[in-house]
């Protein structure tokens, strides 16, 4: 089984060892958004997990006796405080949340060469980012920071309730800002500009790393006994899903976030890229993303044509010309009043020029972060996953906008895959991820 932690749903997706879905679950995240702290109960949190799992193991028509391991994918930046029991401080506070205001301190650390050289992280300081709201903790709440035995991200807080076990992955640790990229363990330097001590913090593992067995009566209600391993970030795990590493050298992800990622071995850091131990020694993903994603298409739908569902309007957008007659869609075009994110507007456009725009501008963006990660230009085919891979007129969009060839992805869940090919790689049923890839997806 692999599990998916993304932002926007939790997925499930269990996997038989042909690699067949067999069955899958998916619920929205059930976030709580007060101005701008964004924040998930732990309560509602294991219980839209079990409700994911339980839908996969229905439609599945299998027992969950028949489970034999497990790997997540995860967002990243999302943490929790804990007390020196173990117990949470916090609600789960998503990466999404932006009560912090940017820390001069932090922030002038982060705009030294050395950040980027040392993480591989190469995107501005932000209030997405954990440090950021750690440091509000420490100043705004001196008496809660004080009882912080641990910060836990969305991982390690996960197989630590699962297992026992305080473990996290390079792969999503690697966008916190605290991680030497190349020595992959915790960098002293930003650990002190932070106020984070090393104990506060989990042991950092590859991905892949046994994280032990669950325990009995874990927060998934799942059997005893199941082997759970370290899997790593949604936009990684899902590149694995489709291949990267032994199929492919470059994806693309079209959800809530856009984002575009390059396996290679190649350690040279790079403006607007972050860079994460891949599946091998010496090798890396390397990571552009941005927020004009799917989001529009969904905020277009439920403001102006709800009547419609999204078939009804990608088949709309069809029937509209490449260039949409002039129409032309702002980079997150939901982000604007009304309908002022978009230009040159006409009173004769129907609903297929403004979802077909808001698709053009996507595929504008996701040029430039293909030409932010493949400076070396390794590939000339892009394989495709996320929500947008389902659309054959958007790959169409993409395919002529950008130039290279796309492959669409013809599995669903490719999150979910990438992370169960870890599970099965772990259990034994292949030797490396790579053999699980060639297994798993023989005509891809």
């Amino acid at each position: 089984m692999g599990i998916d932690m993304g932002t926007s749903y939790f997925k499930a997706g269990l996997f038989n060892t042909e690699g067949v879905l067999v069955g899958s679950g998916r619920v929205a995240v059930p976030r709580r958004s007060e101005g701008l702290e964004v924040t998930l109960d732990t309560g509602r949190f294991w219980q839209s997990l079990q409700q994911c799992i339980h839908m996969a193991f229905k439609e599945a028509k299998a027992d969950q006796g028949a489970l034999t391991a497990m790997a997540y994918s995860s967002q990243a930046n999302t943490f929790i405080l804990a007390d020196i029991k173990g117990q949470p401080l916090t609600p789960l506070i998503l990466w999404t949340d932006e009560r912090a205001p940017e820390d001069p301190a932090l922030a002038a650390f982060a705009a030294k060469a050395q950040w980027m050289q040392t993480t591989g992280i190469g995107i501005p300081f932000g209030a997405g980012f954990c440090i950021s709201k750690v440091k509000w903790f420490q100043e705004q709440e001196p008496d809660l920071w004080q009882q912080t035995a641990a910060v836990l991200t969305l991982p390690d807080y996960v197989t630590c309730c699962l297992t026992g076990a305080r473990l996290l992955d390079t792969s999503t640790a690697s966008l916190l800002g605290l991680m030497d990229v190349e020595k992959q363990i915790w960098w002293p330097h930003a650990l002190e500009v932070s106020g984070i001590s090393n104990a506060q913090l989990s042991p950092l593992c590859a991905i892949g790393t046994d994280s032990g067995r669950l325990k009995p009566g874990n927060p998934l209600g799942l059997p005893a006994g199941v082997r759970l391993f370290a899997g790593g970030l949604d936009h990684h795990m899902a590149a694995v899903g489709v291949g990267i590493g032994a199929k492919a050298t470059l994806s693309e992800s079209t959800g809530t976030v856009i984002a575009a990622v390059l396996y290679s071995h190649n350690k040279k850091r790079l403006k607007d890229v972050c860079m994460a131990p891949a599946l091998e020694p010496g090798a890396y993903f390397k990571m552009s993303f941005d927020r004009n994603g799917a989001g529009a298409l969904e905020w277009y739908r439920k403001t102006y044509a709800m009547e419609y569902t999204m078939e009804a309007l990608l088949e709309m957008a069809a029937t509209v010309a490449a260039g949409c007659d002039g129409l032309v869609a702002l980079p997150c075009a939901h982000m604007y009043a009304g309908k002022s994110g978009f230009l040159h507007q006409q009173d004769r456009f129907h609903h297929g020029h403004y979802i077909r725009a808001i698709m053009e501008s996507t595929a504008v963006s996701l040029k430039q972060l293909i030409s932010r990660v493949d400076t070396e230009q390794e590939s000339y085919a892009v394989f495709s996953t996320g929500g947008g891979a389902k659309s054959a007129l958007w790959g169409r969009i993409k395919e002529a906008v950008i130039r290279r060839s796309f492959y669409r992805n013809k599995n669903n869940e490719a999150a979910c895959r990438g992370a169960a090919m870890v599970a099965a790689a772990g259990a034994g049923v292949f030797a490396t991820v790579f053999e699980a890839q060639q297994s798993w997806l023989p005509g891809e």
